[in-house]
């Protein structure tokens, strides 16, 4: 009966799942109502107080974790704090443009800052100087998180000679993952085995089970379950509020309770309940991508692996991959094929790791260091062999079909039988995403497209199957909404100047999708994201000058370039000001450019039917008298939700009103498609 309860993890509240199962029968419709019902409560979410963005405020949060370097700035995550007296019980991002004083053994970070939503909905802080931070209290000596800040610091010392070993050191044993950098972070992506090298419930369980069999082999058993049970609570005072060690103490101490009962159950029971209690605490896992790839990494196992006594590795393989696939697609467009074999062949490796890694925290050493890095060189070498990269999501009604199919099959069949059914459920997202990108990868028309990047700009201009990108956004984000769009292939991509805001995510472009030639402008190439660029290419560099044209399937794309000395913001004067020409259509794309860079183009032509307005909207652009020379019919402003700046300024937007101009805005509409169909122009927008 308990199997049953396996349709809580994805579709219920599971306190409701519960009261329904004591109280009426079991029937398809009633079960459907509190699938209803726990739904809903589970997606409802509090209302996050807001603050005043133009003055400071005061707020002291736990210090659980240690500062990150995330390019020229500094962050420390906090899972709650404190606000002006006022308890908000959220997590914040603390960001500090300078390099704050090193964290020993303090409880609390004390800072004044500006507090604000991003545009994901989650609070960040900023901090302008060091004397507005300061850290406040001290952990007592016998709580486990001190334990664990004392084995950090011990560790320490060695980062400058060692700074590889000590980062994996500290995230294997300790759970701590600020030092590991985004190189080595992709690189266990790529191989699909990055779960191992994050502290998450392989850790637990293994570190449970040496202490289960060593005390069992000392003829201990009673022993060894209330060992287990303790260890279950002490596991996540000791790394950190996170959800993965959680779910991990959450069914290791229910399998000690239950042997401690003497009322011993299955594992495939156990992983029903521990999923259950899990959401009873936390229901707003529901959603949450590490829940679902836990469990049904783990039910993969369970369900599928184990009912073949043939070759039962092969068959737990296969299920792991076919169970993942889909949800690691639909959560990070990402697929990683082959890497639950080689998480099975690593797996001694990093085990091997962990336990030279707790050796180093107690006792540090250049030996143990040196051993550390040669484990981390093979598992570097394997991940070499994983097939991964971004592909079109599922949509979300074809994965909630196979979750509940496959829910269903666990619940109400048996054994193999119960394999092949989960097996074809959890096809039928597969199958999804390969037919949505069959019907995404070619356009019957030409088209633009704004991309939703947030604060940033980002275009993709297609015709057929052919894509050109003009600048790729501040992040990786642009990746995944051109896996969205059937996009792995670019013939161009553009560099319009290489401000953070246009640069950053085309460097990650460049990295990870097939792009045949980039195109940057000199006067406007230089900085670490320029750098950055250039390190990562491997296809021809074409240098815009003044004139130069693109022609490629019917769109024909020409570059105006100034050789203007600007003194007032040099970068963004000197972006590169792209024309679009379709048919009889034009778009013009004006990236940066200021006031000043618009006079100096008054005398070229650069009348377009659709404007992409210049600098996120900002009051420094789109002069009355530029609009005018433009004329065009429909704008578009690309700017992030709830940004810093207060893009797109009111003047701006006054401006656009009175010359009657339809406008549509990223941070409010979503990605804009602009289609051309002939003489005709068909504006949609896009939620991403």
């Amino acid at each position: 009966m308990i199997a049953g309860l396996a349709i809580g993890p994805v579709l219920v509240n599971p306190l409701f799942a519960v009261i329904g199962l004591v109280l009426i029968s079991p029937r398809v419709g009633r079960c459907a109502l509190f699938a209803a019902i726990g739904i809903l409560l589970s997606l409802h979410h509090a209302k996050l107080p807001a603050f005043a963005e133009d003055r400071f405020t005061i707020i002291e949060a736990p210090i659980e974790h240690d500062w990150r370097q995330r390019g020229d700035s500094f962050a420390l995550l906090s899972s709650r704090f404190c606000a002006d007296g006022v308890e908000v019980n959220a997590p914040i991002a603390i960001y500090a443009r300078f390099e704050p004083q090193t964290i020993a053994m303090e409880k609390f970070v004390r800072a004044e800052a500006f507090v604000r939503l991003n545009e994901h909905g989650e609070y960040v802080a900023s901090v302008k100087a060091q004397p507005l931070l300061a850290y406040e209290e001290t952990l007592p000596r016998w709580q486990p998180a001190a334990w664990n800040r004392i084995l950090a610091n011990r560790l320490r010392p060695h980062i400058r000679e060692h700074p590889l070993a000590v980062a994996l050191a500290e995230a294997l044993v300790l759970g701590r993952g600020e030092l590991l950098d985004d190189a080595l972070r992709d690189s266990y992506r790529r191989g699909g085995t990055y779960h191992l090298l994050v502290f998450s419930g392989l850790q637990i369980a293994f570190a449970a089970a040496v202490l289960a069999l060593l005390l069992r082999w000392l003829h201990k058993p009673r022993a060894a379950d209330w060992l287990l049970l303790v260890f279950s609570i002490l596991a996540p005072l000791f790394i950190g509020p996170t959800s993965s060690v959680s779910r991990a103490s959450i069914g290791i101490g229910l399998y000690a309770l239950s042997r401690i009962c003497k009322r011993p159950t299955s594992i495939e029971n156990l992983w029903c309940v521990a999923a259950i209690a899990r959401l009873l605490i936390a229901p707003h896992d529901l959603t949450d991508a590490a829940f679902h790839l836990t469990y049904a990494g783990a039910g993969a196992l369970l369900f599928i692996g184990n009912h073949f006594s043939k070759r039962r590795w092969l068959a737990s393989i296969v299920a792991a991959e076919t169970v993942l696939t889909p949800l690691t697609l639909f959560h990070f467009h990402q697929f990683a094929l082959g890497g639950a074999l080689l998480t099975l062949i690593m797996s001694p490796l990093i085990f091997a790791m962990l336990i030279v890694s707790a050796l180093a925290c107690a006792f540090p050493c250049d030996a143990l260091f040196a051993i550390i890095g040669a484990l981390h060189s093979a598992c570097a070498f394997l991940n070499r062999f994983g097939a991964s990269g971004f592909f079109t999501r599922p949509p979300l009604a074809a994965l909630v079909l196979g979750a509940s199919f496959a829910l269903i099959a666990v619940a109400f069949f048996r054994e193999r039988r119960r394999a092949f059914a989960i097996v074809l459920a959890m096809l039928i997202p597969s199958v999804a995403a390969i037919v949505a990108f069959k019907r995404e990868h070619r356009v019957d028309h030409p088209r633009v497209t704004f991309l939703d990047v947030g604060q940033g700009d980002s275009i993709v201009i297609r015709s057929g199957t052919h894509n050109i990108l003009v600048d790729g956004g501040p992040s990786r984000h642009v990746l995944s909404l051109l896996a969205d769009r059937g996009i792995r292939t670019l013939d161009a991509a553009i560099l319009t100047h290489a401000d953070l805001d246009h640069c950053e995510g085309l460097v990650e472009v460049i990295q990870h999708l097939d792009v045949r030639s980039v195109w940057v402008s000199p006067r406007s190439f230089h900085g670490d994201c320029a750098v950055h660029l250039l390190e990562v290419t491997r296809v021809p560099i074409h240098l815009t000058r003044d004139g130069d044209m693109l022609s490629l399937d019917g769109v024909r794309v020409t570059a105006f370039v100034t050789d203007h000395q600007f003194r007032r913001h040099r970068l963004n004067n000197a972006s590169t000001v792209l024309r679009v020409d379709i048919g009889k259509r034009r778009v013009l794309l004006t990236a940066d450019i200021e006031h000043e860079t618009e006079i100096i183009l008054e005398d070229r032509d650069l009348h377009a039917d659709v404007l992409k307005v210049a600098h996120h909207g900002s009051k420094t652009s789109t002069s009355p008298n530029f609009l005018e020379l433009v004329a065009p019919r429909i704008a578009v402003i690309s700017c992030g939700r709830r940004n810093l700046f207060g893009h797109p300024h009111p003047s701006t937007l006054r401006t656009l009103a009175e010359a009657n101009v339809r406008t549509w805005r990223t941070d409010r509409d979503g990605s804009i498609d602009v289609d051309v169909r002939g003489a005709r122009l068909y504006v949609s927008a896009r939620t991403d």
